[in-house]
């Protein structure tokens, strides 16, 4: 009898400790990105919804319209009305072909903060973070993970899940932002 104990014990260990490892790690919930405006959910938005909203991207010039399935590529920029607004790293994660503009945008990067695009209409869970020092930019977001570094190049972070969000300081100003979604980089890189 002591032996059926310790065995169903054992068992009732084994189940509990299988069915933890199972449990779905917390997806998080996607950053609120406004540009110019539009909303944008890495890891939902497609440029065709945003097209619909008057932006175009740089993929006929690249003569990139299709991208093969399981794929990846991060050489797209969205524009409006002449003003180059992010990157984005767009994937399809499809098994089959799939028109550029109907690809996920899983990452958006916003660059020159500091120079040609510091006056980019932009916001991030309802603040526009360009020209922000580190010690407003803490205090907008106080979650942020601050770079213990003390060089001329910092990064600060904002993690949620499957989603995160670096500010990238250059001797003390804001230079760059990426918003990110996780997506498998084992696809290829087109």
């Amino acid at each position: 009898m002591k032996f059926f104990r310790i065995t169903s014990a054992l068992a009732a260990m084994l189940v509990i400790g299988i069915l933890g490892g199972c449990a779905a790690k917390d997806p998080g919930t996607p950053p609120e990105v406004l540009i110019d405006g539009v909303s944008v959910v890495v890891g939902q938005t497609t440029p065709k919804e945003l097209e619909d909203q008057g932006f175009e991207t740089n993929a006929k010039e690249l003569f990139l319209l299709k991208m093969p399935d399981n794929s990846w590529t991060s050489s797209i920029f969205l524009r409006k009305d002449s003003t180059s607004y992010a990157s984005l790293t767009l994937v399809n994660d499809s098994r089959e072909e799939k028109l550029v503009n109907q690809c996920v945008i899983e990452e958006l990067g916003f660059y020159a903060l500091d120079d040609t695009n510091s006056g980019l209409n932009i916001s991030i869970n309802g603040v526009n973070p360009i020209g922000m020092t580190q010690e407003a930019l803490k205090e907008a977001y106080p979650d942020l993970e601050l770079d213990d570094d003390t060089g001329d190049y910092l990064f600060h972070y904002l993690r949620d899940g499957e989603y995160t969000i670096r500010f990238d300081y250059n001797h003390g100003v804001l230079t760059d932002i990426d918003v990110t979604h996780e997506f498998d980089k084992s696809y290829e890189s087109k």
